[in-house]
This record gives C-alpha cells, sequence and structure tokens, in this order.
C-alpha cells in the first residue's frame, strides 16, 4: 500500500461527496455524544427515530 502526502490527502477529502448513509452516521453519531451519561438511548433507537422522522422506512419494518 502506498503512502500518500498530506496534499494527496487533502486533494482526496476535497474531491469526496458524503453519501447519504454517511452523513445518517454522523448525525447518528453526534447525538450520541450530545447524550447525557445516565441516558439509555440506543445506537439502534436513534437510527430508527431518524428513520422515521424522514418518513424512512426500516429493514424491518419493509421485511415486516
Amino acid at each position: 500500500m502506498a503512502t500518500l502526502t498530506l496534499e494527496q490527502i487533502a486533494e482526496k477529502a476535497r474531491n469526496h461527496r458524503v453519501t447519504p448513509a454517511e452523513r445518517k452516521a454522523q448525525r447518528v453519531s453526534l447525538i450520541m455524544g450530545l447524550r447525557s451519561r445516565n441516558s439509555t438511548l440506543t445506537r439502534d433507537e436513534v437510527s430508527s427515530f431518524l428513520d422515521q422522522n424522514e418518513g424512512h422506512e426500516t429493514a424491518e419494518k419493509k421485511a415486516g
């Protein structure tokens, strides 16, 4: 595997387009980071809420 220079890494980052899946993962991560220490909220619950809030069906709903 070739080692990239800092300039090559920066260029790669500039040209990257965030996918919907990456954006959702970032949103879930943000929410998980902002929750209180005593929170029992899980990643699955956050993901499900985002799906419902945005009008997307979860895989479980599609299968059922």
